[in-house]
């Protein structure tokens, strides 16, 4: 653990489980202080943290108080992360208490946090056209790679919609038969903008007036395309969340057409 962890110390403090997922558990132990933990839990997560504290701290995420890793072959395959407990709900658990302005009202500050996170600057060394997760280490995103097929840890356009293609059609994807040319109605984009890449009402918190708190689950943020954001918004999730994405759609910033991304998606969860 890192030297900043929280020098406030309560030996009695009775530890609990307060979330789990396919691939960590989340449990407070210590007041104000939870540790995520498990095979999911990965440096891009910490990194992206501190990235978005140094560069937009008007974006609300836990501040981190220490980190371990264990590694195999030079990859880390499991990590335990200390972070500020943030109060409140998600968004997921209260959607259906709100109203049509207070839905409408929450989508629109969805889209003022992405519009700032989009301002975090790339690497020196990744060009405006270029694609990287915020550590380096190659997507886990099954539109880009797997462990069997790695993806490239730096992608151009051109790249990453090959990637995308190439692997719909080994996942027998050309079975789904229509009037689409799959490779043509892929998104471009000229540009990468730093994206949390898995924004969903179950990673918002929000407090007793509805207004956002917090941004949680920063493991699959990075520089991808103009467009990626909204198309990780609109992957496949509980049914409690469809009306929030049909939401998040009707009042996206820009005209984004992800029709290809998405017909990726019936063969490439």
């Amino acid at each position: 653990m890192s030297d900043d962890e929280s020098d406030e110390y309560d030996p009695n403090f009775e530890k609990r489980q307060i979330a789990w997922q396919f691939g960590c558990a989340v449990s407070l132990i210590q007041p104000g202080v939870v540790l995520k933990q498990g095979a999911k839990v990965r440096p891009s997560e910490e990194r992206a943290m501190r990235l978005v504290q140094e560069h937009t701290p008007q974006v609300p995420t836990p501040r981190v108080h220490g980190w371990r890793y264990k590694y195999q072959d030079d990859a880390p395959y499991y990590g335990e992360l200390y972070m500020d407990f943030m109060p409140g709900r998600t968004l997921k658990s209260v959607w259906a208490e709100l109203n049509e302005a207070c839905k409408d009202r929450v989508c629109q500050d969805i889209w003022d946090l992405v519009a700032q996170i989009r301002t975090i600057p790339r690497p020196h060394d990744l060009g405006p056209g270029l694609y990287r997760t915020v550590d380096g280490s190659p997507s886990r995103d099954p539109l880009l790679g797997s462990s069997d097929d790695v993806s490239p840890r730096n992608l151009d356009d051109d790249t990453l919609r090959d990637r995308i293609y190439s692997r719909y059609v080994a996942s027998n994807g050309l079975s789904y038969r229509d009037n689409e040319d799959m490779p043509e109605i892929l998104p471009r984009s000229n540009i990468s903008v730093f994206a949390h890449g898995d924004i969903g009402p179950r990673n918002i918190i929000v407090d007793e007036n509805y207004h956002i708190t917090a941004l949680l689950d920063w493991e699959s943020s990075g520089w991808f395309p103009d467009y990626w954001e909204f198309a990780q918004m609109m992957k496949y999730c509980d049914p409690l969340e469809h009306e929030w994405q049909s939401w998040m759609d009707r009042t996206k910033p820009k005209p984004w057409d992800i029709r290809g991304i998405q017909k990726a998606r019936r063969v490439l969860f």
